[in-house]
This record gives C-alpha cells, structure tokens and sequence, in this order.
C-alpha cells in the first residue's frame, strides 16, 4: 500500500487576528492543533475538534482560526474515505485564504486538496491543485511546500502506475527537502520509491531503499516510520514467499505500531499477517490475527479491512467445517463488498460530477483564452507597426550619423596622411643633408690624405721605402671611405629608382662561404674565428644579391664590435613553426645598451659609431639591411646586451618547386658597412 505524505509537513500556523482576544485565538490554536495531531490515529477525533474550533471561530470572527479548521477537516474527511466532504472542506478553507490574502495556506491547502482528486482518480484536477500549488510556492518563496506539492505529483503518476516518472517526481522531492536540512520526510519517500521497485519485480533495489528507509527512521526516531519500513521489508519478503523472514519483520512492525496508536497502518499490518500466516499453513494464528483485523476495522469503519478480513475467515472456517462461523463471517464479507461497491458507485458520481465541473471550467478559461489571444494580438499588431517605424526612422538618423562619421574619418585619414608625408620628408630632408655633411667631412679627409701621397710621389719628395709605409698607414681610412662610398651608391639608387627583386633558389652554404672570403683579411687582422653553421643541401628562395648585401653588412658590423679572440658564427636552419629559414648572424662582442638597440633605427639620420679598433661606422648598412629584407618580406630581429654580444636574425622563405639554382659565384659584391 502506498504511503501518503499528504500532512505530514503541515501543522497548522498560529497567526492572531486583531480584533480577536488574544487568550480567546491561542485557545482556538491548542484546538486545531491537538486537531491536526490526531488525524493519522484517530480522524473521528480531528473532525469533532474541528468543528468545536470552526464554531469558536466563527463567533469571534476568527478568520485564520477558521482556516485550519476548515483544513483540518478536510484531513480528517480523507482518512475517513469521506472524498467528496474533503473536497468541499479544502475549497471552503482556500476561499477565506484568498480573501485575507494568506498565500501561503492556500499554498499548502491546494497540496493537500490533490489527494482527495487522486483517490477518486480524477488526476487532472489533482495535477492543476498541485501545479497551482508549487507557482505559489515559487511565487512567495515556500520551498517545504513546493518539496511536498512535487511528491504529491508523484503519486499521482504512482496510481496510474507511471513508475519511472513517479520515481523522478519522488527523487526531486527528496532531493529538495534534504537540500533543506528536512530528513524527516525521506523515510516515507525512500518508501514509496520502493514500493515503484517492488512493483517493477526489481526486489533487490527495493529492498535497498526499504532499508535505506529503516535506518533513517530509527536514526530520526519517527516509530510510525520505522513500523512502516519493517512492513514494507515483511511485504518485500511475503512477495518472494520468503514466510519466515516476512513474519519476523511484520512482528517486529507490529509492536512499533502499537506503541504509537497508529490505526490505519495497523490495520494494513494486521492484515498482512493473517496473510503471512495463511501462506505458512499456520491456521490458527491466521484466524486470530484474521479476528483482530476484522474487530478493528469495524471499530473504525474501514470497509475495505473488513471485506479481507471476513472473507479469509469465511474460507479458513469453511475448510475447518465450522460452517456457522463461516457463514456469519460470508455474510459479513457480502455486507461488506455491498457497501464497499455502493461507495465506489458513490465515489463515480462524485468523480462524473468533477470531471463535468473540470470541463466547464476548462471550456470557460478556453473562452477566456481567447478573447485574451484575439485583444494581444491586436495590441501586439499596433505595436509591431509602431516598432517598424520607430526602426525605419532609427535606421536612417544611424545611416546619417555613420555618413557624416565616414567623412569626418576620410577628413582625419587624410589629413593624418598628408601630416605623416610632411614628417617622412622632413626626415628624409634631414637624412639627405646628414649625408652630405657627413662627405663632405669624412670624405674630404682621406682624399685630401691621398691627394698629398701622389703629390709626394710625382715630386719624388719621399723615399721610395717611405711611400710603401704611408700607403699601409692609411689603407684602413681608404677601404672605410670605399664601403662608405659603395653603401652611398646603394642607398642612392634604392631612394631613385624602384628595385626590383631577382628571385630564385640558392644553396645557402654557397652564400656563407662568399661572405667569409670578403672578410677572412680582417678576420684575420682582429684575430677573429668565423664558424658556418648550414646544412649542405639546405637552399632558400630570395634575391641571392639581396641577401649578400644584408649579410656582409651584419658581418661587417659584428666584426666592428669584436675583439681578438671573440667568435662570430653563421647559422641558418629551418623554423619548424613557419618552415622558413631564420638566418642568423650571432658575435660574442662588446653588445649594445638598451638605449642603443631602441635607438638604432629610431633616429632620421645616420648615426656613427666606433669599434674596437676605433672603424668608423656611419648606420648606413642597417637602414639597407632594414630596406631590403622588407621588399623580401622579412624583417631585422636584434638581440644584444651589453658585454655579452649581439644577434641579428632575419627569415626567408624556401624553395616549393624545381627552380632553376643561381650560380653565387658570379654575383657582384656589393660594399660594406
């Protein structure tokens, strides 16, 4: 039998009306809750006070008073079986709560007004109360009722042996009262699921929840909920014909129950015994707990017990020969069944009554409906239209502000623009007039130097010994004012004219051997080792000439800034991030300051600076380097600190097909830094 938690959480509140006495209200409380505290052993007694504290509460114009006896009433009505008085209980209850505006009885009324729907299976009625039930719940924040309203709706597809999604309902139920700290309640619930398990033939799960169900009840000391789940463990073990593990839990049941006064639940485990004990051949004890159920259950009316009980003695009887007994207790049986079917005949009208009450109401909220769809839908059409407008007229004031945005940026773009021109060629001017300066200083110099040598020559004023040591004096100056010249020329002709790039394959080794020979004579002469590091079969795709320019250029300068002893190395591989080669030209020389790095390419004009043998360097090789790694879609990568020497790394794509390779040997050989 399934469990009903129908009251379990709801004792009646305790709220005084103003204008009633205060002695004379808390006394109308005690009543209806020593009312409320009887309906599960003896609902005769819940009806009686509650019709004493309806009258007291009528005479004092107690209106919450009158609520919980009314509420009250209701509950004692279910237990009775008395279905349709409940009905009209509850409702009279929920009526005087929406008058005074107390939600949150009407709440818990609404959750209880379903259980008298699902016995009489008007199921749809039960599950609108309860869904009515939880939006209040949700509306004014009563989680215990929303908690009871959702196992509620669990019985209801209980009945109509919905199983699994009973099981769901239950399972949130649970879940939201344990949320709440509230345990007392997952005693009876684990039960129900585990009456859904018992009837899916799943006897192991079952039993795992009926003892799951156990232990919390012994754990909460609830004995109405331990004599309950010792039940539904006899039950588990009669359905698997298991006689003597059944008696020993039905025993144990009975004396928990009997020690709580508990009427309904006893009657259903008298029951089971006479049962239990039919099953196991044991006559004797069947008769005599067959005559307690019966005695019982006329005391308190339960025809359904007394129809059981009657016809298992009718028959118990018949087989012993006692034909008179068994005759009494047929014709008792036939009473039985006779009021029992015109109750449930009674129970049809009521049932036939609601049904047409349900659909009068359904047929007028269709109605209803309607009219409120057909009055949306206009005001929804002057809406749409108003909307429409509104967005055609924001789209053009948006299409307006964007075109005068559009012209104010064209403005500022172009005049940014023309700002930026003005400040290239005001550098550009700087650069040119910074160039000449610097011939006209450094160049004039050693030509003058070399001007006076022929001079002494012609005249034959220096011995011819002496001529040999002038010459090797001024070689360095000399080979400096030549790379000058020749990175002049270069920077000359990239400034005139548009150059345009000679692409095509070239073993890289080939280009690292060249740039070595140019400049194995000042390696030699700073006593500086040079190491190539390439693989042999490694080749790029660029302008071979491009990329001698670049790196004689960042040779040259490593050598600068190197003394004797330090290493210079040249390395190209494969980047596996980008499958380019990143070339590198790596020194252990003398590095660069921060504010020499950011300022390398910074200023706009060439900048000089010494190396270790006090060369002259005028920036010009790197303003090339820089020019003419862009056109090859590269870039000049610098890393350097101060006394630990420098990096300069640049990338090149490689080669995707079978390209003619150019011989590297016949390239001119551009000058120096």
């Amino acid at each position: 039998m399934l469990i009903l938690l129908n009251f379990s959480c709801f004792s009646p509140d305790h709220k005084n009306d103003t204008g009633a006495g205060l002695q004379d209200t808390a006394l109308v409380n005690r009543l209806n809750l020593r009312a409320y505290e009887y309906w599960s052993s003896f609902p005769d007694s819940t009806i009686m006070l509650s019709r004493r504290t309806l009258a007291l509460s009528d005479s004092m114009e107690y209106r919450t008073g009158k609520i919980d006896a009314f509420r009250n009433l209701g509950i004692g009505a279910y237990e009775k079986g008395m279905y349709s008085e409940a009905i009209t209980y509850y409702n009279q209850a929920i009526t005087i709560a929406t008058e005074e505006g107390d939600y949150s009885r009407k709440a818990k009324i609404l959750s209880n007004l379903a259980m008298p729907y699902i016995a009489l299976g008007v199921h749809t009625e039960a599950l609108k109360q309860l869904n009515l039930a939880i939006e209040l719940a949700e509306s004014y924040d009563l989680p215990l009722i929303k908690a009871h309203a959702i196992h509620n709706m669990g019985m209801v597809y209980h009945y109509q042996h919905k199983d699994d999604k009973a099981i769901l309902y239950y399972q949130e139920s649970l879940r939201q009262y344990e949320s709440l700290g509230d345990s007392s309640r997952s005693t009876f619930i684990l039960g129900n699921i585990g009456h859904l398990y018992l009837h899916k033939n799943d006897l192991q799960h079952a039993k795992e929840l009926y003892d799951q169900s156990l232990k919390l009840a012994e754990k909460n000391k609830n004995y109405k909920a331990i004599g309950n789940a010792l039940q539904s463990l006899g039950s588990l073990y009669m359905e698997k014909k298991a006689w003597d593990h059944a008696l020993s839990y039905y025993l144990m049941a009975k004396a928990t129950l009997e020690s709580t006064g508990e009427q309904t639940e006893y009657l259903r485990l008298l029951d089971n015994l006479a049962t239990c004990y039919l099953g196991m051949d044991h006559m004797d004890a069947a008769i005599r707990y067959s005559e307690l159920c019966y005695d019982v259950a006329k005391q308190n009316k339960q025809l359904y017990y007394i129809q059981n009980a009657a016809n298992r003695l009718a028959t118990i009887l018949e087989k012993k020969q006692e034909l008179s007994q068994a005759i009494f207790y047929y014709k008792e049986y036939k009473s039985a069944s006779d009021s029992l079917y015109s109750a449930d005949n009674k129970e049809q009208l009521v049932r036939n009554e609601e049904e047409f009450k349900f659909k009068k109401q359904q047929n007028e909220l269709e109605l209803h409906y309607t009219a409120k769809v057909l009055r949306r839908n206009y005001i929804l059409l002057v809406a749409t239209v108003l909307i429409i407008s509104l967005l055609v007229i924001a789209v053009l004031l948006l299409k307006n502000v964007k075109d005068k945005r559009r012209a104010n940026q064209t403005l500022r773009n172009t005049n940014e623009f023309i700002e930026e021109q003005n400040a290239l060629l005001e550098d550009s001017d700087n650069f040119k007039k910074s160039l000449l300066a610097l011939v006209t200083h450094d160049v004039r110099s050693p030509i003058n130097n070399l001007n006076s040598i022929l001079m002494l020559i012609r005249d034959e004023l220096v011995p011819p010994e002496e001529i040999k040591n002038l010459l090797s004096s001024n070689s360095e100056e000399f080979d400096s004012m030549i790379n000058l010249m020749e990175n002049l020329l270069l920077w000359v002709n990239q400034h005139l004219h548009t150059s345009d790039l000679v692409i095509g394959e070239f073993y890289v080794r080939d280009i690292f051997r060249q740039i070595k020979g140019i400049h194995v004579k000042r390696l030699a002469e700073k006593k500086i080792k040079l190491l190539i590091e390439c693989d042999d079969e490694l080749k790029a795709l660029a302008d071979a000439e491009v990329v001698m320019i670049v790196l004689r250029n960042l040779v040259d300068n490593a050598i600068k800034f190197c003394k004797p002893d330090n290493q210079i190395t040249l390395r190209a591989a494969i980047n596996d991030q980008n499958s380019r080669i990143t070339f590198s030209v790596i020194d252990t020389g003398v590095g660069m300051s921060q504010q020499v790095r950011e300022n390398l390419f910074a200023v706009a004009e060439p900048v000089s600076h010494r190396g270790t043998k006090n060369e002259k360097g005028y920036g010009i090789g790197l303003q090339l380097c820089r020019y003419y790694l862009e056109l090859s879609g590269s870039e000049l990568l610098i890393e350097s600190h101060e006394g630990q020497g420098s990096i300069f790394r640049f990338e090149l794509d490689r080669p995707t097909d079978g390209r003619h390779i150019q011989d590297i040997r016949s390239l001119r050989v551009p000058g120096q830094m």
